[in-house]
């Protein structure tokens, strides 16, 4: 609805004043430089001889404006009573005013948006509107479907996640951390030999993300960049107990059970607060005794020491109770998750060279049994040595004290 016009005393006197300034200047003979060729758009009143001549007051905007013409109103009329330009209103058949109001319409009044709190809400359910086909979630046919070239089957990904995530193959990438997977997804740890990006909705997380890393404080889970915040302290996961920038500063990567529901709750590293003090390698009566929750007797060698978590052979410094470090996947304290430790190998044979399933002769600790070829555990690509191979899943089986211990999907480096 448009206001009535506002005649204020401050409108009427500037305008008087602007009149008399111009009738001076044009009695003394004019002065184009001192008198422009408009006069301020002042407030007028219809009805009242308030215009310069052949001009008239705009009831609609209380400005004066010039007397329209046939030749000004385009696709328009002139209405010789007003001498405003209408047009035809083509709904009704009445004649409308073409000039503009210059008042609010506030017949729909304005609402300001949502404040960003830079918290994604997850919804439930997949958005499929942009990235797809290609992206984390998307569903896949085979490697070639994947920005990753990681197509996520029932026996990678295992058999809970399949079928949370609908029975369906879906893109996928290795993760170490939630920070290394696509916004809108988060890192989740099988148990079974790798960690996966994957909707947060399939594994139970519905509180939305943020950019908490594990070990931060928080409140709520839509403060952790995991999307789960348990006892006040983001709960992501991890890989190395050796990297800096997994976890935040008076936490640690350590061996647990994940503190989240349902299939989201496997053993396996993630950032908690730290308890023991042992480090890769020392010797340790109990798990307590560890900065990683795992001490453990080596296979080959027997004595009791601490188990550190780790991505790549290069977090396996040092020695393991006498021998080389090295990074494999053991099933740790008779558990049957599946966790990649350092532990000791006495191989020498680099990553790519030939190898035996069956004998420890690779430096990394690893014989890929399908290739027969040294490889190590990996959480990325950039874990990966050999040029052209990356982090992927491979069949494989685990052997335990010489003997098959079971047949795993497990990441490693590959072609």
């Amino acid at each position: 609805m448009r206001r009535p016009p506002q005649t204020t005393a401050r409108s009427i006197a500037a305008f008087a004043v602007a009149a008399a300034w111009l009738a001076v200047v044009v009695a003394s003979g004019g002065c184009e430089v001192a008198v422009g060729g408009t006069v301020p758009a002042f407030a007028c009143e219809p009805g009242h001889d308030t215009c310069p001549a052949n001009q008239i007051c705009n009831p609609d905007t209380n400005h004066c404006e010039p007397v329209c013409s046939a030749a000004s109103c385009g696709t328009g009329t002139c209405d010789s009573q007003t001498g405003v330009c209408v047009a035809q209103d083509s709904g009704s058949g009445t004649e409308v005013s073409v000039n503009d109001t210059g008042t609010v319409d506030s017949s729909m009044p304005d609402t300001a948006p949502p404040p960003d709190t830079g918290v994604v809400i997850d919804t439930g359910t997949p958005d499929t509107s942009g990235p797809c086909p290609g992206a984390v979630g998307c569903a896949c046919s085979g490697a070639a479907s994947c920005t990753s070239d990681v197509c996520g089957d029932q026996e990678s990904v295992t058999s809970g996640l399949y079928s949370a995530a609908g029975n369906a193959n879906f893109c996928t990438q290795p993760c170490c951390t939630s920070e290394d997977c696509a916004a809108g997804s988060v890192c989740f740890a099988t148990a079974a030999g790798g960690n996966y990006c994957v909707l947060p909705q399939w594994i139970g997380r519905t509180d939305g993300t943020g950019s908490g890393e594990g070990g931060s404080s928080c409140s709520e889970g839509r403060e952790c960049r995991s999307g789960v915040c348990s006892g006040n302290i983001c709960a992501d996961t991890c890989c190395s107990g050796q990297a800096t920038g997994e976890c935040a500063s008076g936490s640690a990567c350590a061996f647990s059970a994940f503190p989240g529901s349902g299939i989201d709750e496997h053993y396996g590293a993630n950032c908690s607060t730290m308890t023991g003090s042992g480090t890769n390698g020392h010797s340790c009566n109990g798990n307590s005794s560890c900065e990683s929750g795992v001490c453990a007797a080596d296979t080959m060698f027997g004595s009791n020491y601490c188990h550190g978590a780790c991505r790549s052979a290069t977090d396996c410094t040092g020695t393991c109770d006498g021998s080389p470090c090295a990074c494999e996947y053991v099933l740790p304290n008779g558990n049957t998750d599946l966790v990649a430790v350092c532990v000791g190998s006495s191989g020498n044979t680099p990553e790519g060279g030939a190898c035996s399933a069956t004998s420890d002769t690779c430096a990394a600790g690893f014989c890929d049994p399908n290739t027969s070829k040294c490889t190590s555990v990996c959480f990325t690509d950039a874990d990966c040595t050999m040029t052209g191979w990356h982090c992927r899943p491979e069949q494989v089986t685990i052997y335990v004290n010489g003997q098959p211990g079971g047949s795993y999907s497990v990441l490693a480096c590959g072609t």
